[in-house]
């Protein structure tokens, strides 16, 4: 009958509404997801008590790495160079960002010395996925 019929056109309406919404909901996640993806990412290492921590780190090509100091006057040096922040008091920062795998070692040039010994850690960076 004529009455079903509305019925059954208006339930197809609505549901296409619904998954419409759907779609387009999806679509607005994914371009939140692509621009999260797309922005820089970041990583902390706290520089205290004569070490960093973490000790070792391991971030994505394309990471920015910050160190942060806690306490006391430190650096933070690249035992190949590649890399020196200037002296660090409390509260001071310095930033580094790793575009190409591979591990970075570094030391505090006060408190530490290339190769691991006394303050000192590394950065590994593996390749985007």
């Amino acid at each position: 009958t004529m009455r079903k019929l509305v019925t059954m056109i208006l339930i197809n309406m609505m549901a296409l509404a619904m998954m419409a919404a759907i779609v387009e909901g999806r679509a607005k996640t994914g371009k939140a997801l692509a621009r999260a993806k797309s922005q820089a990412a970041t990583a902390t290492v706290k520089v205290s008590s004569f070490k960093f921590e973490p000790q070792t780190l391991t971030v994505t090509a394309g990471t920015t790495v910050e160190w942060v100091n806690e306490g006391g006057r430190h650096t933070v040096e690249a035992d190949n160079g590649s890399f020196k922040s200037d002296v660090l008091t409390d509260g001071k920062t310095f930033a580094h960002k790793f575009d190409k795998p591979g591990t970075y070692a570094y030391h505090c040039s006060f408190h530490g010395e290339a190769g691991g010994k006394d303050m000192a850690g590394k950065i590994i960076v593996r390749g985007k996925k």
